[in-house]
C-alpha cells in the first residue's frame, strides 16, 4: 500500500475505469422488470399479449440500442429509463396502457412517492419515425 501511495504520489500510478459492458439479455431483464410494475395500467385489449408486446419490441435492435445506456450515464446504469418512459407514452397513446396521470406511473415504476426527472418524459414521445413506425405495428399486431 505504502509503494503505491509513494507511486501516486510521484505521478507514475495511473488509473484507468474501465468501459461498462452492457449484455443484451441483461437490458432486456431490467427492462422486463421495470415495466412489469405497470401491468395494473394495461387496458383490456392487451392484457393477455402485454408480455409478448414486450418481448417483440425488446427483439429489435433499434430498441436495444435505445435503450443501452450512454458511456456518459450517471443515474441509472441497467437501462435507459428516459427511453423506456418514452416507449411506454407512445404505448399509452396507442391505448395500450390507461390514460391515467404520469405521476402514478412513475409512483409504480419508481416505487416511491417522490418527484423524478423521469416523469417529463412519459410525453415526450419517440423522436426517431422509424422507431415510431414499429411501434404502431407491433401494437396492431397485438390488439385482439
Amino acid at each position: 500500500m505504502r509503494m503505491l501511495m509513494q507511486a501516486a504520489r510521484e505521478g507514475r500510478l495511473y488509473i484507468e475505469e474501465s468501459a461498462r459492458v452492457y449484455s443484451r439479455s441483461n437490458i432486456i431483464n431490467e427492462v422486463r422488470a421495470y415495466v412489469d410494475r405497470i401491468n395494473v395500467f394495461v387496458t383490456r385489449p392487451y392484457r393477455s399479449s402485454i408480455d409478448d408486446l414486450w418481448n417483440e419490441i425488446l427483439s429489435c435492435d433499434e430498441f436495444i440500442d435505445f435503450l443501452t445506456p450512454s458511456s456518459k450515464t450517471r443515474k441509472c446504469l441497467e437501462f435507459n429509463k428516459y427511453g423506456v418512459m418514452r416507449i411506454i407514452g407512445v404505448l399509452r397513446e396507442k391505448d395500450v396502457y390507461e390514460h391515467y396521470s404520469d405521476r402514478k406511473y412513475v409512483s409504480l415504476l419508481e416505487q416511491t412517492n417522490h418527484d423524478c426527472s423521469y416523469r417529463s418524459y412519459l410525453g415526450m414521445g419517440l423522436d426517431e419515425r422509424s422507431m415510431l413506425v414499429i411501434i404502431r405495428q407491433i401494437v396492431a399486431q397485438f390488439k385482439l
